[in-house]
């Protein structure tokens, strides 16, 4: 379980601002089972289109010096991990935001007893969750990809407790906000204006910020 937050802007900004108050947050939250956030860190930002990434396994909050190195941008999106097994600590690969040619992918959630036809590439549920959605946007829209894997997880699942999805595609974000449990935990927040998009895992700083609903799907 972990936090993210995706950011677009009309005008070029430095990070370091949003990433220190997302830091911030990310040291004072706890996952419904009272684990810490700082499994670790990424961060991916566009420069002429193309994705640049930096990672982490310190606690983001410990990296506040490396944010700085963060060039200006229009868009970027960070996530902050807390492994859900202690087998996958520790391992760089499994940080996110996880790329494939323009698309960007952040996850947070619990997915509990899958069982599925297909076989999905990655070894932890978050690769897996982008893998699915990979192979359906390659005959659906992004927003009909993520309603696919929402219905489908639903049904062929245990229980999802948890399963939030920030996806950038052609510099839209496309957003799923679903649980079972703890609402308090995987209820996304957004914001938008004309100049700044936002979404959050928890609201930071002074934004008037919206609330998304179970099941919903956002398109910003």
């Amino acid at each position: 379980m972990c936090r993210f937050l995706l950011v677009k802007s009309k005008d070029s900004l430095m990070p370091e601002g949003l990433l220190k108050e997302f830091a911030a947050m990310c040291q004072r939250s706890h996952t419904p089972d009272g684990d810490w956030q700082g499994d670790g860190w990424g961060v991916a930002w566009q420069v002429d289109k193309s994705w640049e990434t930096h990672k982490s396994l310190s606690p983001i909050w410990e990296d506040l010096d490396k944010f700085s190195t963060i060039p200006r941008t229009n868009l970027f999106v960070v996530h902050a991990r807390s492994a859900g097994f202690q087998q996958h600590k520790n391992n760089l690969e499994f940080n996110q935001p996880y790329l494939h040619n323009n698309l960007c992918f952040v996850f947070n959630g619990m997915i509990r007893g899958v069982k599925l036809q297909r076989v999905l590439s990655g070894e932890i549920g978050a690769q897996k969750v982008f893998s699915f959605l990979i192979e359906e946007m390659k005959t659906k829209s992004a927003k009909e990809s993520l309603r696919k894997l929402d219905h489908t997880l639903l049904n062929n699942s245990k229980q999802v407790e948890g399963m939030n999805v920030g996806l950038v595609s052609d510099d839209n974000f496309y957003i799923l906000c679903e649980y079972s449990i703890h609402p308090s935990y995987f209820t996304l927040q957004y914001y938008k204006d004309e100049t700044i998009a936002l979404v959050c895992s928890e609201k930071i700083g002074t934004y008037n910020w919206e609330t998304m609903s179970k099941g919903e799907v956002l398109v910003l």
